[in-house]
């Protein structure tokens, strides 16, 4: 969705469909792989512009399928955002997803190709991510004076307008080879700062002179986010709250074959009274239960905890109040299960139980 080449004057690397495939192995033989819950990414810096493959496992034949490459560009301009909107266009594979994102206290908000979005477990309306961010104009022109930054999302890409706060030359290299030469600037806008990367050969030449901190820089451009930064710059992270928000998201799409990324290989999973073990059992139950839910209408889930027990019976509950679990219900707010798990030391999904249990009191998030 991002495989911006050209301006990284890198379109030689490719030309033929046999160049692309050259590319994508050498960015996976040598570059870092960065796990996420549908399949990873590998990710090769090239000086200062980066490659990144998507790969997805084909749950049916166990088979790695090879979806694609992206460009990026070693940027330090980092978003702490909200999402709008999902404007990942139909047919687009599961490692893609482009996103309409607002930042607090701006009225612009801008469409973004997100790189390695599988890493984070959830991304929905009102979600809050960390984007690396850089933009790839269809065309450019700088010049003198004052503007007042904006971002303006368009069919098509984004109109984006502010001051360059830093400019350099840019240099790609594969290993200690120099290949190309492009320009990199910094550039302020309305949302935050976003790293600009273009050829020579975009600008005008009345306006080479004007690339340098200072001046006025406008283009319409792609706008790219990795979303690897921070916690999840390894790819995607283990524990009980990351956990719960990927059930969310898999109870809400159906997407159970996000879960095996997450769950130890000797799990248990337990509906009601019936409880399978091992992993590929576990997720086989886990399929059916979600498609059950969902033609029940029961797939809203939200967040909440445990907050009162009663521990009469044969069999006392096992958690106590405080525990995390998510609420199965309608959108209607009517919850008719609570969901709960156990995470091994690693954080990974030991058990995971659905239940109906009335001696659990619980509450949802406020």
């Amino acid at each position: 969705m991002a495989a911006r080449f050209d301006c990284f004057s890198l379109t030689d690397m490719v030309a033929k469909p046999e160049d692309t495939i050259r590319l994508c192995s050498l960015t996976m033989a040598d570059g870092q792989r960065v796990r996420g819950y549908r399949g990873d990414y590998f990710r090769l810096t090239m000086g200062d512009a980066i490659s990144v493959v998507r790969m997805m496992l084909d749950i049916e034949t166990g088979d790695e399928q090879l979806l694609g490459i992206d460009t990026h560009a070693r940027s330090q301009c980092v978003w702490d955002c909200h999402v709008v909107r999902d404007l990942t266009p139909e047919g687009a594979d599961e490692m893609s997803r482009r996103l309409l994102v607002g930042v607090d206290g701006c009225d612009h908000v801008a469409t973004v190709d997100v790189l390695c979005a599988q890493v984070l477990p959830r991304l929905e309306v009102g979600d809050r991510l960390r984007l690396n961010m850089a933009a790839f104009p269809y065309r450019v022109a700088y010049s003198e004076g004052t503007c007042n930054p904006v971002i303006d999302s368009q069919e098509g890409g984004v109109l984006l307008e502010g001051v360059v706060k830093d400019a350099k030359v840019g240099e790609t290299y594969l290993g200690m080879e120099p290949l190309t030469k492009f320009v990199s600037v910094t550039v302020s806008t309305s949302m935050g700062d976003v790293e600009l990367c273009h050829s020579f050969d975009m600008v005008a030449e009345a306006q080479k002179d004007l690339v340098k901190v200072g001046s006025v820089v406008s283009a319409y451009c792609a706008l790219s986010g990795d979303a690897a930064v921070g916690e999840y710059a390894a790819g995607i992270v283990y524990g009980e709250e990351q956990d719960l928000k990927l059930l969310q998201d898999v109870f809400a799409h159906g997407s159970a074959g996000r879960v095996g990324a997450i769950t130890h290989s000797d799990a248990a999973f337990t509906f009601l009274a019936n409880r399978q073990e091992g992993l590929d059992m576990a997720m086989s139950l886990l399929m059916v239960v979600c498609e059950d839910l969902t033609a029940a209408g029961l797939n809203t889930a939200v967040l909440g905890r445990i907050i009162g027990v009663d521990q009469t019976g044969e069999n006392p509950p096992t958690y106590i109040p405080g525990k995390r679990c998510l609420l199965l219900g309608d959108k209607k707010g009517n919850f008719a299960f609570i969901c709960y798990l156990q995470t091994d030391s690693l954080g990974r999904i030991k058990e995971l139980v659905i239940t109906n249990d009335s001696r659990y009191d619980v509450e949802p998030d406020k």
